[in-house]
């Protein structure tokens, strides 16, 4: 019997490299009954199962086998297929689930067809934006590392059009420290669900939905968000809702996210295209403490960042060689070090698997109270100014405070590089794992720090040749930031 990761590549295998033409034209023709649409089913029920093992197989499939194979390569066709079968997945489940097909019915959906017109439509994107605004609502992008890089773009944008304007970031509550002081900017925590089944997860649309009522907003940008399955479910009034998706011109030479995104906001917003708007990240008002209080800590002498935390997909990742020899690289270049100690039951024990290699001990700090070191709130100006090793445990805005003390960092692609760049830090990326040769150039940091991405095949990783070109790609020590 097919898996539910065989029907994902079923469908992944139909939509191939066609042209969107030819994708859009035959899913168009598609009849009830067609084997294609059958896998989609397929795929639904075992996401949505109560059975945990079915669930997971459906999720991973779903997700990780057919989302993001067409999402990930920024192609129209790709876009074309998703709304089509991501579209008929959601109303399978909607369909059976009484609190989600109330909603739906609610926003005038009573149908899979009158679910996919709607997309369509919202896709088109016919909708102008307003005179003037009281307020706005941005949706997040839910990963922290994609708003730093294209949120953080709108926010900005949204306040050049509309200056007087509250911005209302809808998205995880860790954001508040990142994102707090841009002007204007109020983060409001929303829950995006990551268990469960794909039912539950749908239902934090409706979240969305009460939010944006609430809020009176007299416009929604939602720049491909997964609050709103990339424009599929509706989160208010269409006439006032912004969708830009992250595709690359069919054909041509792929770009950056945060470049395209900037340049369809000047065009939408009627804005000058130059200056351009870079990524960026403003502490909130306690997260600018912390900071205070940790480059007085760190005392003068050079700092390099490391965070080698990989967003919870092991293949962005090296070897923990290569790890051992990015650390010692890094002291023998004259870089004392300040490394994330990272979160969970892996990343925890490999920070320690990094140091029993080494044969180094650390001065551990943490901001989260759970005892990890020592508080943040308690270390003196120079306290940790001879510390050649320095491991911090904590919040993602604790770490952006102390990143910031930095003269360099060193990150994988996750939310470290993104961060270091925004915050002006330069970054070397050991960019690995991906499958698409688009990938590294859309996913790019950028920001006021420069950037030096090492692309490494995933084929490659494994092998000394390809470390050697991260340990060639850093940089001596200058002058400490002040």
């Amino acid at each position: 019997m097919p898996t539910p990761a065989d029907h994902a590549r079923t469908i992944i295998d139909w939509v191939g490299e066609r042209p969107l033409a030819e994708v859009a034209r035959d899913l168009a023709a598609l009849p009830d009954g067609h084997a294609l649409l059958n896998a989609a089913d397929a795929i639904a029920d075992a996401a949505d199962s109560d059975d945990e093992a079915t669930r997971s197989a459906g999720l991973g499939a779903l997700f990780g086998g057919l989302v993001e194979p067409l999402n990930d390569g920024f192609t129209p066709a790709g876009r074309a297929a998703y709304a089509r079968f991501f579209g008929r997945i959601v109303w399978r489940v909607a369909s059976r689930t009484p609190t989600l097909l109330t909603a739906l019915a609610a926003a005038g959906i009573i149908s899979e067809a009158a679910l996919l017109a709607r997309h369509a439509r919202i896709r088109a994107n016919t909708a102008t934006p307003p005179a003037d605004a009281r307020r706005i609502v941005v949706l997040s992008r839910v990963t922290i590392g994609a708003d730093i890089l294209l949120s953080s773009v709108v926010l900005q944008r949204l306040h050049q059009r509309y200056p007087q304007a509250e911005l209302v970031l809808l998205g995880d509550g860790k954001l508040q420290g990142l994102f707090a002081g841009l002007p204007k900017v109020r983060v409001r925590p929303i829950n995006y669900a990551r268990r469960g089944p794909l039912r539950e997860r749908l239902a934090s649309w409706q979240n969305v939905v009460t939010a944006v009522a609430e809020e009176r907003a007299d416009l929604v940008v939602a720049p491909d968000s997964r609050l709103d399955q990339l424009g599929l479910l509706p989160v208010g009034d269409d006439a006032r809702y912004l969708l830009w998706e992250n595709l690359q011109g069919e054909g041509a030479a792929p770009q950056s996210l945060a470049v395209l995104l900037d340049a369809w906001l000047a065009r939408t917003l009627a804005l000058p295209a130059s200056p351009t708007v870079a990524p960026r990240v403003a502490l909130d008002p306690a997260a600018d403490i912390v900071r205070g209080r940790l480059r007085a800590a760190f005392g003068p002498a050079p700092l390099a960042a490391v965070k080698l935390d990989h967003g919870g997909n092991p293949a962005k990742s090296l070897p923990k060689e290569a790890e051992v020899l990015i650390l010692r690289r890094l002291r023998e270049l004259g870089w004392r070090i300040l490394l994330d100690r990272g979160f969970g039951t892996d990343e925890l024990a490999n920070s320690e698997a990094l140091l029993a290699e080494l044969g180094w001990n650390a001065v551990d700090i943490d901001d989260s109270g759970k005892g990890f070191g020592r508080a943040i709130g308690e270390c003196a100006p120079g306290a940790l100014a001879d510390a050649p090793l320095i491991r911090f445990h904590g919040s993602i805005s604790g770490w952006a405070a102390a990143l910031a003390c930095c003269g360099h960092a060193l990150s994988y692609d996750s939310v470290g590089h993104h961060l270091a760049a925004a915050l002006g830090v330069s970054v070397t990326v050991a960019f690995t794992g991906h499958n698409d040769p688009a990938f590294p150039v859309a996913w790019q940091p950028r920001g006021r720090g420069s950037v030096h991405v090492v692309e490494i095949p995933s084929a490659a990783k494994q092998h000394p040749l390809a470390w050697q070109a991260v340990l060639d790609a850093l940089p001596a020590p200058t002058a400490q930031r002040s």
